[in-house]
């Protein structure tokens, strides 16, 4: 700290590895504005057999590539992590519930769409970052927050010290997209066709990236059709009330017959 009371600044990225924030951190480089930390949070698994909740083909972009890059540029990166992670919240098991005291003592089992309890392993070690990081410094935080992106920087604006480089520049989320690009830092979820990254057991995604996941990493989703036998389970759907073994069924149906693609007139030049 320099003087009494007075705290020093420390200018962090919170890194998703999305196009945003690594568009931020490429306009702070082009800027000469010096980054102090960039922080990622990771989401495990299974942390004791060190299988990751990210996709695959992502996190290594991430580690292997990116990282590296940024560390290359003089930026400190930090990946951190929950103790707890996808299993723990499975196999959870109800304290209590007044509504419904027949579940008490079930594992929760698989999360629910649009209540997904996972999300919180991603938030809560950067929440815990912050505050303890608060504890010592000034944290400015460079959010990833785009120039046509206007509900999110009217939230962002009431916060303080959170600045966004992308309004600055008036970069648009399809000008991040392409500054990325250009760098060659563009994650490989947007290559697959994904708008965003997620992880790999998430019941909000569609039957074509579940097919996907089936035909590449037949593993991880075998893991999942095991977890769908787990007996005494709060939960027994596994998307939007449906159970494993329909998604399943509908998984197969869309391997069996994925639908055309609908070709340009340049896809024939």
């Amino acid at each position: 700290m320099s003087g009494k009371g007075i705290k020093e600044n420390i200018r962090v990225v919170l890194w998703s590895g999305g196009k945003d924030s690594t568009a931020t951190i490429i306009l702070a480089h082009e800027l000469g504005i010096k980054i102090d930390l960039i922080v990622m949070s990771l989401v495990w698994f299974d942390k004791k057999k060190k299988i990751s909740a990210e996709n695959t083909a992502h996190l290594k972009w991430v580690t292997e590539y990116a990282k590296p890059l940024f560390e290359s540029w003089g930026y400190k990166v930090e990946l951190v992590s929950s103790d707890k992670d996808y299993l723990y919240y499975f196999y959870f098991k109800r304290q209590k519930s007044e509504k419904h005291p027949e579940t008490v003592g079930k594992y929760y089992g698989f999360p629910l769409g649009g209540f997904c309890r996972i999300q919180r392993l991603k938030e809560e070690p950067i929440k815990q970052f912050l505050k303890q990081t608060r504890k010592q410094f000034n944290v400015i935080e460079y959010v990833g927050i785009c120039a046509d992106e206007k509900p999110r920087l009217e939230k962002m604006h009431k916060r303080k010290n959170q600045i966004s480089l992308l309004e600055q520049s008036g970069a648009t989320q399809q000008q991040a997209k392409e500054k990325c690009k250009s760098y060659g830092l563009l994650s490989p979820i947007y290559q697959q066709g994904k708008k965003r990254g997620g992880c790999w057991f998430c019941p909000n995604q569609s039957i074509a990236e579940l097919a996907e996941l089936k035909q590449n990493e037949p593993q991880k989703y075998n893991t999942l059709k095991e977890l769908a036998k787990v007996e005494n389970t709060v939960v027994r759907g596994f998307k939007y009330g449906k159970t494993f073994e329909q998604v399943d069924a509908e998984v197969d149906a869309y391997i069996a017959n994925p639908p055309a693609v609908q070709l340009s007139l340049f896809d024939y030049i």
